[in-house]
């Protein structure tokens, strides 16, 4: 049991996988769905800055 423990630590601490990352995996296996336009409505209020004197 030590040594299963070992193990499962040693790989916990090891140097992670050269693999591509998550969202790369995501574009691979959703790319042939394609993509989604949205369109953004306008703008209503005008940002302002923020009152910092209190």
């Amino acid at each position: 049991m030590e040594a299963e423990i070992r193990a499962i630590l040693a790989d916990a601490v090891s140097e992670p996988s050269t693999s591509e990352g998550l969202f790369t995996a995501l574009l691979d296996r959703f790319s042939e769905v394609g993509g989604v336009e949205l369109e953004l409505p306008p703008r209503g209020i005008s940002a302002r800055a923020a009152d910092l004197s209190a």
